[in-house]
């Protein structure tokens, strides 16, 4: 059965040259084999491209790869009825799946909502 400094020793020989030194080193006041084989085994996790990560290494993550969120002003601006039809208008116009995407993307979010809302207008036959 392997001992702990026995798995510590075999993680640590895992690890790069350069990860390796921080182990090499005396056990300072208070750390013991556990702790630092926890800390070797995380050390290959992220050699290895394992993404262990502390809670501020992942909020750092976090906000290094989200882009901050934005929300809409808390009122919309006042709409009127004409901008609403002229809203269903130039969706109707929209006769590929392309042009609907595109055309919805440009939309703000309170022209999307105007949208959403408005009554359905009658097709003509």
């Amino acid at each position: 059965m392997m001992t702990i400094e026995d798995r510590l020793t075999a993680v640590v020989a895992l690890l790069p040259k350069s990860a390796q030194r921080a182990f090499a080193a005396p056990f300072a006041n208070g750390e013991s084999a556990d702790s630092r084989l926890v800390e070797a085994v995380q050390a290959l996790a992220k050699a290895e491209g394992l993404l262990c990560y502390t809670p501020a290494e992942l909020a750092r993550a976090k906000a290094r790869l989200l882009p901050p969120v934005t929300h809409p002003p808390a009122t919309p601006p006042p709409a009127s009825e004409d901008e609403a039809t002229s809203l269903e208008a130039r969706f109707a116009e929209c006769n590929t799946p392309h042009a609907q995407t595109a055309f919805w993307r440009a939309l703000t979010p309170w022209q999307r909502t105007e949208l959403m809302q408005a009554k359905p207008t009658q097709a003509k036959n």
